[in-house]
This record gives C-alpha cells, sequence and structure tokens, in this order.
C-alpha cells in the first residue's frame, strides 16, 4: 500500500531501510541541470511513481545505468517540486518492496519565458488551479422539488409520475412490460394521485390520473386477485372524466378481503390507459403495477408470493436504492432491468425523464433513434464530432449496463482512453482524450486490445484459475501515459450525488490511522460552472462531481457535442481541423439528460431469504471486503429531487480512491488520484450484468470475466480480502459469489 504525504522536506539525497529487515539500499535523487536524477541502488527492478507539482500520478519501469536504476525527470524549473516512491525487487527475500514518499524540490534553474501567443510556459499546461476545503453540493439554500407525499389534516397524498406500459406486469410469456413502446416520449406520461382519507380516520381512497394529453375513459383496477388470469384485480371500474386532463375514482371496499377499507391493507393498484384518437402510434396501453400501504403514504416497491404471485413490500435489506427501487422483475426481461423509472417518480420529472431519454438514445450525426419507428429528432443532426468516439450515448451504455471489452484488434468503441504527455499535461496531437473516430477525414489516432496477457494461479484448497490482462496497440499516435477505462452500469448515479460529502468524508482514513490496511481517500475536483472544490464522485477516479457534470463530460469528449458545462472540444495544441467554442446541446436538453441518468430506478436485491447468499454477505463481511464496499449509505434532506432525498441505500462504495496495488495500476493518475487509485465501483445491479450486457466484465478495463476474478485483481488496500478469499473452501467461495450475484 503507497500513500502520498504532501509537506515533506526538502531532500537531494534520502538513504533509507526498507522494511524490516537488515537489508539496507540506498535510494534518492540529484539535481543536473535542468532536469532530476533518481535512483536505487539495486540491479534488479524497480519503478519509480511520482507527481509533479500535485499533478497526476506518473509510474515508469526505471533503466539500469552505471549499475543502479535510474530515471531521469527533464524541463523542470526553480521551485518545482516532485513527489515520488520507488518499489523494487530485493533479491534478499524475492519480494517487492515499496519505498516511502519523498519530495524533492529543484532548485536554481530559471524559468523560461512566457510564450505570449498560449500563456503558458514553454508549451507545458498552465499550473492547476489550488483546490481549497470541500464546498457541498446542496445544504438548507439548495431550491426544492415539492414532496410526493403531503400529509394533511383529513388525508395523506401521494403524488406519484408514471409511463404507459406495453402488458401487464406479470405476463412473462410476452416479454412486453419493462421495454419502452414507440413514441414513448409523446403524449404517453401521467400521473398518479392517491388521497388516503382512511389515514385520517375516513372511509375512502380517491385516486386521480393527471395526463399531459386527454384520454379516453382511462380503467381503474385495485387489489391484485390472479385467480383467472395472471392480471386479474378485484376491484375494476371506469374513472370518471373531470376534464380532458383529470380523471377521477374512489375505493372504499377491500373486495379481497370482504370488508372495508382499514389502515395496513396492501392495495396494488394499475390503470388501463387509452390515449384519445386520433393519435400517432398506438393508443391503448397500462400503467405500471403500484402497490399502496393504506395508511402510510408513498409507494410501496413489492415482491411477489404464493401460486397467485400476490404483492407484498420488498423488506429493508431489498431497497438496494431506497424507494427508487424497482418491482421485484416478474416479466422476463433481463435486458431491461437498467431502464426504468424510479418507483417513486416525482410527477414533474416523468415527462423530462423520457425526453431525457429520448435524448439518451439519439444518434448525434443523423439525429434517428437507437429504437425502431421512433421519428429522428432532427434538431441534434450535424452536432457529431469531428473527433469522437461513438455517436450517441446508448451506442457506449448499451441498456445502461456495462461494457465489454471488444474482439481483439477492432477500435474501441465503448472504452475511454485518457492520455497525456509526459508531464502530464494535453497530449500534443490527441488532447486528453485518445478519440478513434472522425466526422470526416483521418481520425487523430486509433487503440484496440491487440492481445490478453495470461497469468495463473491457485486457491488454497488446489484449485487453479487464470487471469489475463489486456495489452493495446495504437495507430498513427502513441501517447506517452493512457488509461483505458470500459462503460460503467448507470443505475443508481443520483442516488450517490444525494450522499452528503461529510458522510464520504467520514469514512475516509488517508493515513491509516485505524491500521487496518485500508486509506480511502477523498477526490478533490474543481466545479467546471462554479470553480469551487467539490468531492469527485463519478467515473473510475471519481473525477466528476454531479452527474450533470458527467454528462456534459461524456456528450464533450465521447461525442464532441458542446453544452453550456463545457463549450469547446478536446483538442491537442498541434492539432489541427478542431472547432471553436459553441454550445450544441442547450441548458435545457442537459438538464433532461441529467434526469433521466439521475432518476433510474435501481434494481432490488434478490435471494433475500437463501442461505447460502446470506452465508455469503457474511463472509463478505469477515473477508474485510465491506472496508471499501460500505454496504448502506442515507442520502441528504438536501437534494433537490425530491425521489433522492433521505433515502436509505445500499450500494456497496464508499466513492472513495483506494490504491489497488501495482496489478491494477496504470501510468495516468487523474486529479489527485495516482495511477494505482481507484475509486470504490458501486456493487448495485452487478449481478445482472450478464443478464443486461449478454456477458460479464469487470473492473476499469474489463479483464475480469467473472466475479472471482475481480476479486482475485485485488491488490494494494484489497489484497487482505484477495486473501482470504482465495484461502477459503470451495463452498464458502461460492457463496461469497452467489450474495455479490444476489445485489
Amino acid at each position: 500500500m503507497r500513500n502520498r504525504t504532501a509537506g515533506l522536506a526538502v531532500v537531494a539525497v534520502v538513504a533509507a531501510l526498507f522494511a524490516s529487515d537488515s537489508f539496507a539500499a540506498t535510494y534518492g535523487a540529484t539535481q543536473s541541470g535542468s532536469s532530476a536524477i533518481f535512483y536505487v541502488d539495486t540491479t534488479s527492478w524497480a519503478d519509480i511513481h511520482y507527481t509533479k507539482n500535485n499533478g497526476g500520478q506518473l509510474n515508469f519501469r526505471m533503466a539500469i545505468v552505471n549499475g543502479r536504476n535510474e530515471y531521469t525527470v527533464t524541463g523542470l524549473v526553480a521551485g518545482d517540486f516532485i513527489d515520488y516512491s520507488f518499489t523494487y525487487w530485493d533479491v534478499s527475500c524475492n519480494c517487492a518492496r515499496d519505498t516511502s514518499w519523498t519530495r524533492y524540490t529543484h532548485s536554481g534553474t530559471p524559468p523560461p519565458p512566457v510564450d505570449s501567443g498560449t500563456g503558458t510556459d514553454a508549451g507545458q499546461p498552465p499550473p492547476p488551479p489550488p483546490l481549497g476545503d470541500i464546498v457541498p453540493l446542496f445544504n438548507n439554500t439548495t431550491p426544492l422539488e415539492a414532496a410526493t407525499v403531503e400529509n394533511t389534516a383529513t388525508a395523506i397524498i401521494t403524488r406519484v409520475g408514471d409511463r404507459v406500459r406495453d402488458r401487464h406486469a406479470r405476463e412473462d410469456e410476452y416479454q412486453a412490460y419493462d421495454h419502452y413502446l414507440t413514441r414513448y416520449f409523446e403524449k404517453r406520461t401521467h400521473s398518479v394521485e392517491i388521497i388516503d382519507e382512511v389515514a385520517k380516520g375516513g372511509s375512502r381512497i380517491v385516486v386521480n390520473l393527471r395526463t399531459i394529453y386527454p384520454y379516453d375513459s382511462p380503467d381503474f383496477r385495485a387489489f391484485f386477485r390472479g385467480l383467472n388470469t395472471v392480471a386479474e384485480y378485484f376491484h375494476n371500474a371506469d374513472m370518471t372524466t373531470v376534464n380532458d386532463y383529470l380523471y377521477t375514482s374512489s375505493v372504499n371496499f377491500n373486495a379481497k378481503e370482504g370488508r372495508a377499507i382499514r389502515v395496513g391493507d396492501r392495495m396494488e393498484i394499475e390503470i388501463g390507459v387509452f390515449l384519445r384518437q386520433p393519435v400517432e402510434g398506438r393508443f391503448n396501453y397500462y400503467s405500471t403495477a403500484m402497490l399502496y400501504m393504506v395508511g402510510t403514504g408513498g409507494i410501496a416497491p413489492f415482491e411477489v408470493s404464493g401460486a397467485i404471485e400476490d404483492s407484498f413490500p420488498l423488506p429493508a435489506a431489498g431497497l438496494s436504492g431506497g424507494l427508487t427501487t424497482q418491482n421485484q422483475p416478474l416479466s422476463n426481461e433481463p435486458r431491461n432491468r437498467f431502464l426504468q423509472m424510479a418507483m417513486n417518480m416525482a410527477p414533474v420529472n416523468a415527462q423530462p425523464f423520457v425526453e431525457g431519454r429520448r435524448l439518451h438514445h439519439t444518434h448525434f450525426g443523423d439525429g434517428s433513434h437507437s429504437e425502431p419507428n421512433n421519428p429522428a429528432l432532427t434538431e441534434h443532426a450535424n452536432k457529431l464530432g469531428p473527433n469522437y468516439v461513438s455517436t450517441s450515448c446508448i451506442s457506449c451504455h448499451v441498456q445502461n449496463g456495462r461494457g465489454l471489452p471488444p474482439a481483439v484488434n477492432t477500435t474501441l468503441g465503448n472504452y475511454v482512453v485518457k492520455v497525456s504527455n509526459s508531464s502530464g499535461g494535453k497530449d500534443a496531437f490527441l488532447g486528453y482524450r485518445l478519440q478513434p473516430r472522425r466526422t470526416s477525414g483521418t481520425p487523430e489516432a486509433d487503440v484496440r486490445i491487440s492481445g490478453w496477457t495470461l497469468s495463473s494461479g491457485t486457491f488454497s484448497d488446489g484449485t487453479g484459475y487464470q487471469l489475463r490482462k489486456p495489452t493495446y496497440s495504437f495507430v498513427n499516435v502513441t501517447p506517452t501515459n493512457y488509461s483505458a477505462r470500459v462503460t460503467p452500469q448507470l443505475v443508481g448515479l443520483g442516488l450517490l450525488e444525494a450522499v452528503p460529502e461529510s458522510a464520504i468524508v467520514a469514512l475516509s482514513d488517508p493515513n491509516d490511522a485505524n491500521g487496518d490496511g485500508i486509506s480511502g481517500r477523498t477526490q478533490k475536483v474543481l466545479d467546471p460552472e462554479t470553480g469551487a472544490t467539490r468531492l469527485g464522485r463519478f467515473g473510475w477516479k471519481a473525477g466528476a462531481a454531479k452527474v450533470k457534470h458527467q454528462v456534459a463530460d461524456a456528450l464533450v469528449n465521447d461525442m464532441g457535442v458542446t453544452s453550456p458545462v463545457f463549450t469547446t472540444s478536446d483538442c491537442g495544441t498541434q492539432q489541427t481541423g478542431c472547432p471553436g467554442a459553441s454550445t450544441e446541446l442547450s441548458a435545457a436538453d442537459l438538464d433532461k439528460m441529467t434526469r433521466y441518468i439521475a432518476l433510474l430506478g435501481v434494481p432490488a436485491r434478490r435471494d433475500l431469504r437463501d442461505a447460502t447468499a446470506l452465508r455469503g454477505e457474511t463472509l463478505f463481511q469477515s473477508a474485510g471486503c465491506a472496508k471499501c464496499h460500505t454496504a448502506s449509505l442515507t442520502t441528504s434532506q438536501y437534494h433537490p429531487n425530491t425521489e433522492l432525498r433521505s433515502q436509505t441505500i445500499r450500494p456497496y462504495t464508499d466513492l472513495l480512491l483506494h490504491d489497488m496495488g501495482s496489478g491494477l495500476a496504470d501510468n495516468l493518475g487523474e486529479g489527485q488520484a495516482s495511477g494505482a487509485e481507484w475509486r470504490t465501483p458501486p456493487l448495485w445491479g452487478i449481478g445482472l450484468t450478464a443478464g443486461v450486457s449478454g456477458g460479464e466484465a469487470y473492473l476499469h478495463d474489463g479483464r475480469a470475466r467473472n466475479l472471482s476474478e475481480a476479486i482475485l485483481w485485488h491488490g494494494g488496500e484489497g489484497q487482505a480480502a484477495k486473501n482470504a478469499f482465495v484461502s477459503m473452501n470451495s463452498a464458502d467461495r461460492a457463496a461469497l459469489l452467489k450474495f455479490l450475484q444476489s445485489l
């Protein structure tokens, strides 16, 4: 485990005694004009890890020069400082050793003149703005959207947004409930208002349907029956039309129990939707099946049991995303589990959600929609590029799930490949991203997985395993430093944004003060809109603080589409054909895309009563996995979106940076994260990967083909947990994996 420590004394030469044995080695740095020579007095291999002026960490294999390992950093000026450490092979123990971090400060070389044309020093990037204390995203002055549950003197009122459905929830033979129908973004959202007078001593529940387009005599159904068909309800009634956009019905009798409604009743409801004709596309639909617990307020995500699959509230352990959690899936559509609205969707967000989804599925070259029979969004045609990675959000984030590595020697079209020069600045020909496609002319470069390097190991019970690691090949430009990162899943991002900064900071232990071998630390980033210092949360190295910023970053760097957040494309200093500043996507459309991503519902945890999965949960804890993969967090009461406020969630992440060892390290840091440090990825939904993505791939570059391989790659701060997994017998390993697959 390596931790960079700031504020170390200025040194030129350091002599150190490694570890606790008697082997002594000398390492250090000496000045040579405008360069510094870093060395370790060994002839076995050695690596240097260093940052310059608090920039991103770089990692290099040193070379044998004059009987010792050396590495030279050039182009230094007076006042430049380099924090560094070494990893080297100690022949006395046949093991690798890490040194402590030390600071070298350069002196005696005057700075070069400022290039008046660029405002930077001799081709080097300008120094980054200083990072101050973390400023919370939300506080008690943040404007809040209206709550979805209102408690009055006469009733508890619940309001929830919804979209139309193709078939009933339990009709698994059709596989047609979770998907989206043609023109889903036009006239096909509504909200359901449940006025619960029983909660306040009354005798009835009023259900109102509010629409954005006239409906034609919608049906209201309540109290699931399921005896003759899987879509049967005890209570069936036509709703009364109040006006073109409001329809109402009421119920005071629990036909399931043959008595008056009372507090505690499980009232599942469904609405039959008929759009007033003429209308383009289909006109008859169903609503989402929702469970309302009389007397409590809010919609309860449900599971089913019994021969008729009756609905019951999910236990707390199953509510991975709090009240955003989806119902138990019943329609046999495993590919669609990451596409759903939050179950507690606010009425104000239902239509922006589907319009944001439309943008998510839009090809920014020709404006077409990724799903057939939907009209093109022509106003967003011809915004792609000129340099880009993919044509749309959905072309990378297929089904909103994890990306899979492409075939060997094919373009990495669903990866972000971040690059830099030797000083951590822009690559002169690529900028900060390698974009392998261009709307016209020759792309700036290409990158491919050229093959896989294999290694083997053995569990303590003698069972063998094999791991793989990608090797990359470049065409046209080979960057000095690079980091290839595959598409992550998208569910739950709004909830992670809503976790208070104080809760995340409380989990950090940058100097491992408690001595448990875990030293998670926060990533600080600059808010691109305000310049404030924020807590990084999103991306493999926590490089973005808000969902909005992550979406805007993907638009400009992956598709070449500018927005109010990022108005200029990624280009190197010597790159030609780069456009000037623009705002191609409006603030309103960026907001819709952000709401869509932020308000995706999180799938429920499964196998809640399975003994093997529950034993695996205990093993997960005892192995130390939960020291980074924190099971439960609570979101802020101040997030603007009511769906995300004050939710107890189970993401299995601490959102902190952890040193995962040399096996997972690359040579490109990001912000304050070194090449070996990665943000703890959330685990919710991980067991659905194969169904959603059509295969399995884990870790930042997709190298792990299953969850076992992902664990076996853990090093650094994760080494002890990996060792515990390796030491388990096959039954215990299977139990731990079954627990992960239940998330």
